[in-house]
């Protein structure tokens, strides 16, 4: 290193540490600006996905609640769909149109990542919130929205509930899945129908995920699934049975590692709801990863 004649570096020194210093900065710079660019395109590593969906849910609520229609339109997917708690079922160009208030938006929400998709809860109280985030090329996008408000106590079964054979949907229903998926969904999920409506909770657990919740507007809590293994016996017990609402009509997404469906379901004399579910392939078999069910008013 040269130096001045009293020790000191001198100034040509100091323009080589300046120069130094601002090739790292711009390297720095660019390694940043690389990982957001890989993060809008959806090339991270699995591992990271969860934070991701959580800073991409941040700001889609942000953006909604800003009434900012450019940010929103910008995380919606081209499939978008919201639920309201009421049950109105709105598409994307609607929720564009007049942004709607988001619940629970200022609670630290969980996300779950499977695959190409993710479930993220905004829990509070009696308000459940579930928002479904799909991994697109241009990176996770906001797929469906959906809330229940819990009944304040639990209501009795509705009058017809327990009589009557399940053909619908145990045997037959009036969708045709698209995908092999879909179909391996759909057997999947016609087998949970057939093991509740005949109290059988051996065949019932294995098509059932460990993390599985069901969250219903007639309850005043949401089941795990310990908790509906155990409704599942008490009824063996006790001589009692419940028939599955039947199915009215569906829509089912293939994201791979996943499927989902949004159905529209009615009991006798009760009123009609929208119940959406996820299933993912486990073990070679289709789980039920949860069961989210919003009646209509």
């Amino acid at each position: 290193m040269r130096t001045a004649k009293n020790g000191c570096p001198t100034l040509k020194t100091f323009d080589v540490k300046r120069t130094l210093q601002r090739r790292l900065r711009a390297i720095r710079i660019y390694l940043v600006a690389a990982a957001i660019v890989a993060v809008a395109a959806g090339g991270i590593p699995a591992a990271d996905d969860e934070q991701v969906v959580l800073q991409s849910d941040q700001a889609l609520v942000r953006a909604m609640g800003s009434g900012d229609r450019g940010g929103t339109d910008r995380l919606l997917d081209t499939d978008f769909t919201w639920i309201t708690s009421e049950g109105k079922l709105q598409t994307r160009a609607q929720v564009l149109e007049n942004l709607p208030g988001v619940a629970n938006a200022d609670i630290e929400a969980q996300a779950s990542v499977y695959g190409r998709s993710a479930i993220v809860r905004a829990n509070r109280g009696r308000v459940q919130v579930l928002r479904i985030w799909v991994k697109r090329p241009s990176g996770w996008r906001a797929f469906l929205y959906q809330e229940v408000t819990l009944a304040v106590k639990s209501e009795p079964p509705a009058s017809g509930a327990e009589s009557g054979e399940c053909e619908n949907p145990c045997k037959a229903i009036p969708f045709q899945p698209e995908t092999e998926a879909e179909k391996n969904a759909v057997r999947s999920w016609q087998g949970v129908m057939a093991a509740m409506a005949d109290n059988d909770a051996e065949a019932y657990a294995p098509l059932i995920a460990d993390e599985f919740t069901a969250t219903d507007t007639p309850h005043d809590r949401a089941f795990t699934k310990i908790d509906r293994i155990a409704q599942i016996n008490k009824q063996r017990q006790n001589g009692t049975r419940s028939v599955p609402p039947a199915l009215i009509s569906a829509q089912m997404f293939d994201f791979g590692e996943t499927v989902m469906m949004i159905a529209k379901e009615e009991r006798p004399n009760a009123k009609a709801y929208y119940n959406t579910r996820m299933w993912v392939r486990r073990d070679g078999r289709w789980q039920m990863l949860f069961s989210f069910n919003t009646r209509i008013q």
